[in-house]
This record gives C-alpha cells, sequence and structure tokens, in this order.
C-alpha cells in the first residue's frame, strides 16, 4: 500500500479575501484524480485548512491564544463554521466517488507541552485506510495546556507524516510552489538556502508562510514533502508515480 498525505491549504479550498468562499471546482477536480489513484491501489489522508470560513472568527475572537470565558462562544461559532467547510469538503469528494471519512480533529487531538498530542493509536488511521476510506481532518480549535488553541493543518501534516511516513506529502495552494522575486518556482528548498535567500532578498519567505516552511522541512526528514497548486493536477501526478514534479517546490532536509 503506498499512502500519501495531502493538505488542501485554506487558500486552495477558499478565496481568503472573501468569506466564506469555496473554490468547489477546484476540489471536484482534485478528487476525480485521487479518485482514479485510488482505484490503482493509492491511499490517502487528507487533511484541510479553515480559509476564508474559520481565520475570519479566529481572529475576531482572538483565538491564537486563550484567554477568558468570553472567547469560548467563538470557539463555539469557529468549531461549527470548521465543521461546515469539512462537510462541503467531504459532499464534494463523495460526489465523485471518493469515500471520505471526516473527524472532527478536536476530539482526536489535544496540544501538550506545545505540541500537538494524538489521542487515539496511529493504528486507528491505518484501520480505517484498510477498510477503504479516507479519513480527513482539519485545523481546529482544541484543548490544550493554556485552555483551548488553534492547530493548523500544517501542525497535523507533520505530526501524521512522521508517525506514519507516507510515500509523500503534499501541501496544496493556489500558487505553484515557492516562487522567487520574479515569480519563478524555487525548485528545492533547505533551512538553509531559505535564509540565505531571504538575505538576499531572493524569495519573500515570512509570517504564515515561513511557519509552513519550517514544517515542511522538518516533514522532509521522513518522507518526499512539496507543494504544489491544487490546480496543477499533472504535477501532483508525478508524485503520485514516484517522478519530480517540474512546478513544484520539493522540501529537503539540512
Amino acid at each position: 500500500m503506498r499512502l500519501f498525505i495531502i493538505k488542501l491549504g485554506g487558500s486552495a479550498i477558499s478565496d481568503k479575501s472573501r468569506p466564506l468562499s469555496y473554490r468547489e471546482d477546484w476540489v471536484r477536480s482534485l478528487g476525480n484524480l485521487l479518485n482514479a489513484r485510488l482505484r490503482t491501489g493509492d491511499r490517502f489522508i487528507l487533511i484541510h485548512g479553515g480559509g476564508s470560513f474559520a481565520h475570519p472568527l479566529a481572529l475576531a475572537y482572538g483565538l491564537s491564544k486563550y484567554r477568558d470565558y468570553d472567547q469560548l462562544v467563538g470557539i463555539s461559532f469557529t468549531s461549527a463554521v470548521l465543521n461546515y467547510l469539512s462537510m462541503k469538503v467531504t459532499l464534494t469528494l463523495a460526489s465523485v466517488g471518493l469515500p471520505i471519512y471526516p473527524l472532527r480533529t478536536g476530539s482526536i487531538y489535544i496540544i501538550k507541552d506545545g505540541k500537538p498530542q494524538l489521542l487515539i493509536g496511529p493504528m486507528h488511521m491505518i484501520e480505517l485506510i484498510s477498510r477503504g476510506v479516507i479519513p480527513m481532518l482539519y485545523g481546529d480549535v482544541v484543548v490544550s495546556d493554556e485552555g483551548f488553541s488553534i492547530i493548523s493543518g500544517d501542525d497535523l501534516m507533520l505530526d501524521l507524516g512522521a508517525k506514519l511516513r507516507p510515500s509523500a506529502s503534499i501541501f496544496l495552494t493556489d500558487v505553484p510552489g515557492i516562487l522567487d522575486t520574479n515569480g519563478n518556482v524555487v525548485r528545492e528548498l533547505t533551512e538553509q538556502s531559505v535564509i540565505n535567500e531571504r538575505d538576499a532578498r531572493h524569495i519573500d519567505v515570512t509570517g504564515g508562510l515561513m511557519r509552513k516552511v519550517r514544517s515542511a522541512i522538518e516533514l522532509a526528514r521522513y518522507t518526499r514533502t512539496y507543494l504544489c497548486a491544487i490546480w496543477d493536477l499533472g504535477s501532483i501526478s508525478r508524485i503520485f508515480n514516484n517522478e519530480e514534479p517540474i512546478n513544484c517546490t520539493r522540501f529537503l532536509p539540512d
């Protein structure tokens, strides 16, 4: 069995400039590809981001750090809208024949000592996959030492990738990899090259993207790891075929 862990980033499934927008066409096209691969024996775990559904609410209620009781209603709203998005993705993918098995991340993960902790054994994921379904998780508000914290899809990618060692892990966004200042795809990236190229101002990796890059580079210690555009089905297919994609960024451990 060849296992792939794929993250549908928030920008891949929604337009972050428009609250509650949903890129159904892109999700459906990816689903058709995955369905064809499923029939060849490939297996998948999917993770999706919150995009324009959860981020506005999380920002409005300050959920990046739990402080007081007044935030609890914000947790309710954010959890509800994430579940709503998960159902939309599930229905789109199921409509093209994918047996998606959605899991609420907050029910199976906590954050302890600042790190994600899976409350079920990793073998439970393998059991689900062996029964033919595709487990799907998402970034969520979960119990933590501070009360509640946000666990990102990137955190889940790293944790599950390290535990399950898939054939490849793929971050999907709305752009074809990490781009340099000329708009060209950076084909390979290590942490040292990020530091050097940032100093030379060849690439702009800051803020949330920098955190994603660091997670992806660490994940590359356990599995082939890429960042691609969700609409670039040719590149994604090459990764499934154990070939190097042309228009994606591959992350390499230092």
